[in-house]
């Protein structure tokens, strides 16, 4: 993963979520997260690419017992801030852990920046117990925000999203083989990138017409 990137944004990360904008993004993409997560009683979870911790606080919430895994050691100074067991790895390589030793997994916009995702979605099986859940969520390459980002990079230099590649419901399925069972896959956060008056408005009437155009992707999968 791109290490330097990610240190550049630890800081401007979560304080973009306190535009407000970002709140309103914040508060869609957390309510679509825990309606895809089940409550646990204590079970081991792992967050690969844990960033700030920002969203693994619905982990917490639901009562997981939460490992953390970040290349990036400014990200990971705010996730410890915030009480996570964290270790600095690379997601490029084979996780550091035994089979079967988590019952649910978590990636939220990490893939984007791996050269074989496919790889890090093998290891994942690995680690996971039978009947583990492994919720994977990307940025949408059907989104708006997709286009204004692609916009954005004809111009900014260096810009973050540039480096990654975004994903959308169909492309993300291309990852999971026979051995997995899909539970729920689709798009979530149809709040567009300005500031909307009416967010609600958004929701319900791209969110019911437009299912595809989401901000963000996700796929959750159970080993069986």
């Amino acid at each position: 993963m791109e290490k330097e990137i990610f240190n550049n944004l630890a800081n401007k990360y979560d304080s973009w979520f306190e535009t407000p904008l970002g709140r309103k993004i914040y508060i869609s993409e957390k309510n679509c997260i825990e309606n895809l997560i089940k409550k646990s009683s204590h079970e081991y979870a792992i967050d690969l690419g844990i960033g700030t911790g920002l969203f693994t606080k619905i982990l917490k919430d639901k009562g997981y017992k939460i490992v953390g895994i970040d290349i990036s050691d400014e990200m990971l100074k705010i996730a410890k801030e915030r009480r996570f067991d964290v270790i600095k790895y690379d997601l490029n390589k084979k996780l550091p852990f035994d089979n079967e030793s988590f019952n649910f997994a978590f990636s939220m916009t990490s893939i984007e920046f791996l050269k074989k995702p496919e790889e890090l979605i093998e290891e994942v099986y690995r680690i996971l117990s039978k009947n583990g859940e492994f919720l994977l969520i990307t940025l949408n390459s059907l989104s708006l925000w997709a286009f204004v980002r692609r916009l954005k990079g004809i111009f900014i230099k260096d810009y973050v999203f540039n480096k990654g590649k975004f994903y959308s419901p169909k492309n993300l399925l291309r990852f999971f083989n026979y051995k997995w069972k899909i539970e729920k896959i689709g798009t979530c956060t149809f709040i567009p990138p300005w500031n909307p008056l009416f967010p609600y408005f958004w929701e319900r009437v791209f969110g019911k017409i437009f299912t595809f155009s989401g901000a963000i992707s996700y796929i959750l999968v159970k080993k069986p």
